[in-house]
């Protein structure tokens, strides 16, 4: 069965079990979902029934209504989507569980995805400006023309302090 949790040290341990066609959430009585506080408008929301989860609508409320952190007027809940009215976070909690990743087995290996070398697959085009990236030599010669440079330049200085009188 559907169902929201709080998720708010305001209004902890709040479990709300969906079972209408239609469930209006709000902060006054004639809500089917009453939650008192500040935040949550008169008739802030409403869930509504679309097939076997719920799908909220906000009703042009003052604070809003987000669904995983994003401000909506209309969205199908999945199962752990995180539902916020006004300041008030809940977890949904869908009639479809969302399948959980599996995990590999303690040892199994991994192997990669024929056609791949080194992570680079076959069709792969390097527009970098910069050819031949990790295949320079040493930069030994870039450090002796460097010193070379400021040999001369030190050179032509001082040439330069003898010379004026």
């Amino acid at each position: 069965m559907p169902r929201i949790v709080s998720e708010s040290k305001e209004i902890p341990q709040m479990t709300i079990d969906l079972v209408g066609p239609r469930m209006a959430v709000g902060r006054i009585d004639g809500n089917e979902i009453q939650i008192v506080h500040g935040s949550i408008s008169s008739r802030h929301a409403e869930l509504v029934l679309d097939g076997v989860e719920y799908r909220v609508r906000d009703l042009e409320s003052t604070n809003g209504t987000r669904v995983n952190d994003e401000k909506t007027m209309e969205a199908l809940l999945q199962d752990r989507d995180r539902l916020q009215f006004g300041q008030i976070p809940f977890r949904y909690e869908g009639a479809v569980a969302k399948a959980a990743l599996a995990l590999p087995q303690s040892g199994a290996s991994f192997q990669m995805e024929q056609g791949l070398e080194e992570g680079i697959p076959e069709n792969f085009r390097n527009l970098s400006p910069i050819k031949g990236k990790g295949q320079s030599g040493s930069p030994t010669w870039v450090l002796a023309v460097g010193g070379l440079v400021a040999v001369l330049g030190l050179g032509f200085y001082v040439f330069r302090m003898l010379s004026t009188p």
